[in-house]
């Protein structure tokens, strides 16, 4: 099974604890390939249980879907000050999957 290690970066909202800490929130994914599958993700979030959230969320997620389907999900159940943040980081781990050539899933 290859696996690849993609991740994305954003600025963090002033004011916030993970600010206090980082500069900038880092997602990272390992995703087996060609697959699209995320297999594990982790990011700088201040506590363990947002990271667990997030992993949990993103762990399963085909990258072949886009972000759209993740960045909605995230919309409706993740209510915390890195939304944002986090939503522009799956952007950018969907850009970098898209630039692997692995952009639609390999034919039957």
């Amino acid at each position: 099974m290859p696996k690849v290690f993609l991740s994305g970066y954003a600025k963090l909202p002033e004011n916030t604890t993970a600010q206090k800490l980082y500069n900038h929130l880092v997602l990272v994914v390992t995703v087996q390939t060609p697959e699209g599958t995320i297999l594990d993700a982790d990011c700088t979030m201040a506590t363990e249980l947002g990271r667990r959230f997030i992993r949990e969320l993103l762990t399963g997620y085909d990258l072949h879907r886009g972000p759209e389907p993740l960045t909605t999900l995230l919309a409706q159940t993740y209510y915390g000050h890195l939304r944002r943040a986090l939503q522009t980081c799956i952007k950018g781990i969907c850009t970098q999957f898209d630039q692997l050539g692995h952009a639609h899933p390999p034919a039957p």
